[in-house]
């Protein structure tokens, strides 16, 4: 048992908590994500919505993006806002990090594809924050069929307070001097939100993955069968990068599950397929990537064949560590770390549903067995995270082969031991905990309760979690380490 450097508890919560039988369809979460400086969380639900939240480290939207010179303030009014500046710091460091409400607009709408005779939900599936480059929030967000790129920014609302002298009654305008102008003020700041592209008629199939380049220029979109790179300028074409559908679809034994560029190299790309294989793509080889620079494939988990093996080998999420030398996988069973010099087995494994093995039939009738679980890295990538069922989540230290089990929906207790993942007497390859405080009352499981989406913030110990309609965003005070 280890104590982690920091305690982790719920710091806020967003949501109405209410039983998942009168939680709307729509209000459910589907993506989660921060962006690049950690200070906003946007937030994709299956009602086409995206909904941004705002850290307390920003600073005042009014300050910020105010046009008037230092030389037009009055000192005494600067020696008040330091004042007021210094108060508000130390508020801040009393509260730590906290979030607020930012924004809100309708991405997408549900839509009728008449050629294929199916609707198109209004579902987000994932969100990609663009680096802010002025002082409006750039990000693309995706249903199926179509990639949107939506600016927000802030609108000020102006209105005439005065003018600059009173006018008497038949005066005439003899000079400029008597001329009227009128004198206005700010009475508020809204945020509104523009559809600036739209990336549209790609895709046959539906999409499950958009990613960002490092140098921002480019992005990949993948759906079951092909992964198309696309300029951020051009919504009019792109360029098929890998295509695995054969001639005749009764020949398809596998599909495109995952995919995400490098976080420094603009050129190299993974993804990952529905047998549990991970492919590493290099543009600069070819301009489509018919073979792959490298195949990371667990050799003792492909010699098992069943009839679940493939079902539960199926990747459903893949993250490059933030240095890019390491790979984070999760499969329904599953979260793996791989290294990216090392393509035979993964450096370590930490088993989610050990329970899930004796239960397999009763998964498969009731579909739970294809449900799709996201994972992600620590800004430092020490430590790996990934949701479960019962609204419980993992905290994975997998350099040393701990854990933590975290029960989201408990807002009132501290969580700050690790535990052995494996008996060390044992084979290193065993994937199954041995520990009991890294499982939860499996008899009585409820599947209704999952966590799906799951980020965490790129420089501070804080993690933002998706519960069904629930935003838990928890925070880790620094503790000590024995």
């Amino acid at each position: 048992m280890e104590t982690t450097p920091f305690k982790w508890r719920v710091s806020q919560i967003f949501g109405d908590k209410s039983s998942i039988e009168k939680i709307a369809e729509q209000d459910k979460i589907s993506a989660l994500e921060f962006d690049s400086t950690g200070n906003y969380i946007a937030v994709g639900d299956r009602g086409g919505r995206v909904i941004l939240f705002q850290s307390n480290h920003v600073a005042n939207e009014s300050e910020e993006e105010s046009d008037l010179d230092e030389e037009e303030l009055i000192k005494e009014d600067e020696e008040k806002e330091k004042d007021e500046e210094k108060e508000e710091e130390k508020s801040k460091q009393k509260k730590g990090l906290q979030y607020k409400f930012y924004s809100e607009f309708q991405s997408h709408e549900p839509e009728f594809d008449y050629l294929k005779s199916i609707d198109i939900e209004e579902k987000i599936n994932k969100i990609q924050w663009i680096k802010r480059r002025n002082r409006s929030h750039l990000l693309l967000s995706t249903n199926d069929q179509t990639i949107k790129l939506w600016k927000i920014f802030s609108k000020e609302k102006e209105l005439v307070t005065e003018f600059n002298k009173e006018r008497e009654e038949n005066e005439g305008i003899n000079n400029p001097k008597d001329l009227l102008f009128p004198q206005t003020q700010v009475e508020e700041i809204s945020k509104e939100a523009y559809n600036k592209r739209t990336y549209g008629n790609a895709h046959a199939y539906n999409i499950n993955s958009i990613s960002l380049s490092s140098d921002d220029e480019v992005f990949i979109s993948s759906d079951e069968l092909r992964i198309n790179l696309w300029h951020l300028e051009r919504t009019d074409k792109s360029f098929n990068i890998v295509d695995l559908k054969p001639e005749d679809l009764e020949q398809l034994s596998e599909v495109i599950t995952c995919s995400q560029f490098h976080p420094n190299e603009s050129n190299e790309f993974i993804y990952s397929l529905s047998k549990g294989v991970i492919h590493l793509g290099d543009l600069r080889q070819s301009a489509k990537c018919l073979n792959s620079v490298k195949v990371f494939e667990d050799e003792e988990t492909s010699s098992n064949d069943s009839f679940f093996t493939e079902i539960v080998s199926n990747i459903s999420d893949i993250k490059y560590s933030p240095c890019g030398r390491y790979i984070l996988s999760r499969n329904y069973t599953t979260l793996k770390v791989w290294d990216v010099k090392m393509e035979s087995k993964p450096l370590a494994t930490l088993c989610v549903h050990d329970f899930s093995h004796s239960r397999l039939c009763e998964l498969y009738e009731n579909d739970f067995i294809f449900d799709k679980f996201e994972c992600n890295w620590s800004g430092d990538g020490k430590y790996a995270i990934t949701g479960s069922y019962e609204n419980y989540y993992y905290l994975f230290d997998w350099k040393n082969n701990k854990a933590m089990l975290i029960d989201g929906s408990k807002t009132t207790k501290n969580y700050s031991k690790f535990y052995e993942t494996q008996n060390p007497n044992e084979n290193s390859n065993n994937i199954f905990n041995n520990n009991s405080k890294l499982t939860y009352d499996t008899d009585n499981v409820d599947f209704s309760k999952k966590i799906f989406n799951i980020s965490w913030n790129p420089y501070n110990p804080f993690i933002a979690v998706a519960a069904t309609n629930i935003l838990y965003l928890y925070t880790g005070k620094v503790g000590s380490k024995k």
